[in-house]
């Protein structure tokens, strides 16, 4: 239940943010340059950043560990996309330090709640 719980809430999370992104566009997000060109990016990675948040929320729906631990590693593969920005061009805002931690702490978040005992709970009397 609790990873259920953890993918529902990146769902709803990431949907947020994509929907912000999409409708903001540079503006959504601390750090950004006022380009037509960033402002397009954002905007387009902002629906995809929905559609992954959707996918969470199916996962969760089906309790599809497998796809969480897929969507998990994606998330990770984004963090190492910014360490490889950190080592090329340098820092950037330090909002993304945030959002670092959290994508690389995502798939071990995963793992910890997969491994735990599901507990079961008595059915509710009326």
């Amino acid at each position: 239940m609790e990873l259920r719980n953890f993918a529902r809430t990146m769902g709803v999370v990431c949907a947020a943010i994509g929907g912000l992104q999409t409708l903001g566009g540079t503006r959504a997000e601390p750090g950004m340059t006022d380009d037509a060109t960033v402002d397009s990016h954002v905007r387009f990675m902002g629906t995809v950043f929905v559609g992954y948040g959707i996918g969470w929320l199916d996962a969760a729906s089906r309790d599809d560990t497998q796809r969480m631990r897929v969507l998990g590693g994606l998330m990770a593969l984004g963090g190492a996309g910014r360490l490889v920005t950190r080592g090329t061009l340098g820092r950037p805002h330090r909002f993304h330090d945030v959002l670092l931690a959290v994508e690389l702490a995502t798939p071990v978040a995963i793992e910890v709640l997969a491994r735990r005992p599901r507990s079961r709970t008595a059915p509710r009397v009326p």
